[in-house]
């Protein structure tokens, strides 16, 4: 298995908070150009795990429509609007909330689970990845993700797992918020960058308890995953590996950084000095906007954290040749993260 990586200029910087990428924590052996022209450079090791990193092989592996397929429930919950408290300055910001779980075919209660929470990116809601539209943009891809877990349970290519698909958006009765994705890149959402720096706390003391007493997954840090594409991506930064290393030792990172390099060494040398990182996946599309960014801060941190990240080991940076800010890119780091975590 052949993984490769190449720089791509950021093609829009107004978009420049939309997404991200990383880099290879191993020397370049060989470069030679891919069919537009462009510098590939090849890895000079493999990982134990057979990553996917060629776009056309998600459709092969949904194709099938799984004969046990899995269901996906909705649970109800009411917590703060952190990110608006802490933005202006107020309390008691309250708001009615709801996520999507995915259950296996075979869910059984009496068995323990393991639990992916997987974020979406600007946009999105809960419905982005699993469960029916809630938004009126049509951008949600609930069939094809749980297709996708249905295929990959069924290959017994992960064990028992549930994945948890919440939203980071809390946005109460009243408040005139345009969080839609040209939307935002327009201004039209004041707190876009604080919903990523604040969703810990209803991670931490909503989500977790909410799902934990809801389905038998084993409570510790040991068998609980965080993942997130773009901006979920970056709330998997900021409030996952900075603020939740206690609670997490699975982190995914699609097309998404925009993380303080300084804060998060701090965090990761001081707070969370004593809980390792089982695995940092890391994976974006080689013509995606956001990967010079992703790049440059994972190779600020893998020379600045050398023992607390090793590639191969805990951490992967995977590139998908082609790839774009896309779904086709994310679903199969979902499936890669699946293969590489718990």
């Amino acid at each position: 298995m052949v993984l490769t990586r190449r720089s791509f200029v950021t093609m829009a910087g107004a978009l420049a908070l939309a997404g991200c990428a990383g880099t290879s924590g191993q020397p370049d052996t060989t470069q030679q150009d891919d069919a537009d022209g462009a510098p590939v450079r090849t890895r000079e090791s493999s990982y134990p795990f057979d990553f996917i990193t060629t776009l056309g092989a998600f459709d092969e592996l949904v194709a099938t429509p799984s004969e046990a397929p899995g269901t996906v429930e909705t649970l109800s919950y009411t917590t703060h609007a952190y990110a608006i408290e802490a933005t202006d300055g107020v309390d008691g910001v309250m708001v009615d909330k709801q996520l999507n779980v995915w259950l296996p075919g075979d869910f059984d209660p009496t068995r323990t689970y393991d639990a992916l929470y997987l974020l979406h990116g600007t946009g999105g809601m809960q419905d982005y990845w699993l469960g029916e539209p809630v938004t009126a943009t049509g951008d949600y891809h609930g069939d094809t993700t749980q297709n996708l877990l249905d295929t990959m349970h069924d290959q017994g290519l992960f064990g028992d797992v549930i994945v948890v698909s919440p939203t980071y958006y809390s946005v109460p009765e009243g408040y005139e918020i345009d969080n839609t994705f040209m939307g935002s890149m327009a201004g039209g959402d004041p707190y876009a960058d604080a919903w990523p720096l604040h969703f810990w706390r209803e991670l931490r003391e909503d989500i977790v308890p909410l799902v934990e007493a809801t389905y038998p997954v084993t409570a510790d840090r040991d068998h609980r995953g965080f993942a997130g594409l773009s901006r979920g991506s970056m709330t998997v930064m900021n409030s996952g590996l900075m603020h939740c290393c206690d609670l997490f030792s699975y982190f995914g990172s699609f097309s998404g950084a925009w993380a303080d390099v300084d804060s998060f060494v701090e965090a990761l040398e001081g707070e969370f000095a004593d809980y390792p990182v089982r695995f940092w996946y890391n994976g974006n599309g080689s013509k995606d906007f956001s990967l010079e960014n992703h790049e440059q801060f994972v190779a600020q941190v893998l020379e600045r954290m050398p023992e607390r990240f090793v590639d191969g080991e805990n951490y992967a940076w995977v590139s998908f040749p082609g790839g774009e800010h896309a779904y086709n890119c994310w679903a199969l780091d979902l499936y890669n993260c699946l293969l590489a975590f718990f």
